[in-house]
């Protein structure tokens, strides 16, 4: 038996990825968050799996904390999905409930590694108790830029004609507000302050790019500034919000 097939959180980890493959499954192929979801589960399996083989204290946790971002982003992918239409309000609580329990144990393992020797075979860990039920599941659930950048996606699936435009300029719209999201909540949960800083540039970039993309939709005749205004006012107020962070 491998080193991380003996932890629990393992099997809880790919029980996710099997529920995930097989609902999104179904799910257009044209929205950013289906490749998304893809990467990110499997992300989680398989750095979660890295880690529990090193031998490196220093290198566990790094291992250990690209699993718990990975996590984070499944979680947001969920939030996108949910506003997409694509996921139903009690499926995607279902499967939130189930990622919470995955990060909780996550970051009881991370606390048991932080004092790991090389020669122990396993180390005790735990989930951390649950809040109360009036609580956010995830910490970045709580940021107003977080609200700010799910209200944009929202704005972009009502966008009238939004399916209208062409495939390739709403893919890459769909993609920088898709990739928005989910580094502001990767990287409100990093350890590290420098990889914090590295996805909140990457979130900010990404609102950037979208309003970019929506220029080259007005001047392209696909949109009408008017059209346009109250997303790039999202994408302007999260871009300010994010350089200050």
């Amino acid at each position: 038996m491998f080193a991380h097939e003996k932890l629990h959180v393992y099997g809880k980890a790919l029980a996710f990825v099997a529920a995930s493959s097989a609902f999104s499954a179904v799910w257009n192929k044209k929205h950013a968050v289906v490749d998304q979801l893809g990467r990110a589960s499997d992300s989680l399996v398989l750095n979660l799996a890295d880690g529990a083989r090193l031998r490196s204290g220093p290198s566990k946790l790094k291992a250990l904390d690209y699993a718990l971002g990975s996590g984070l982003e499944c979680a947001a992918c969920l939030d996108i999905a949910r506003i997409k239409g694509l996921l139903g309000k009690a499926e995607t609580d279902h499967e939130k409930q189930r990622l919470c329990e995955i990060i909780k144990m996550l970051v009881g393992l991370r606390k048991a590694w932080e004092t790991w020797k090389a020669r122990e075979d396993t180390v005790p860990y735990r989930a951390d108790p649950a809040g109360s039920a009036s609580e956010p599941l995830f910490h970045h659930e709580t940021l107003e830029v977080y609200g700010a950048a799910l209200e944009t996606m929202a704005w972009l699936v009502s966008l009238p004609g939004a399916n209208e435009l062409s495939s390739r300029l709403y893919r890459q719209i769909d993609e920088s507000v898709t990739s928005m999201i989910l580094n502001i909540a990767e990287g409100n949960g990093r350890y590290s302050e420098l990889d914090h800083r590295r996805f909140l540039d990457v979130a900010e970039s990404s609102a950037v790019k979208a309003a970019a993309y929506l220029d080259l939709a007005v001047q392209k005749v696909m949109l009408i500034p008017k059209e346009c205004a109250p997303g790039k006012a999202l994408l302007q107020r999260i871009s300010a919000m994010l350089s200050r962070m």
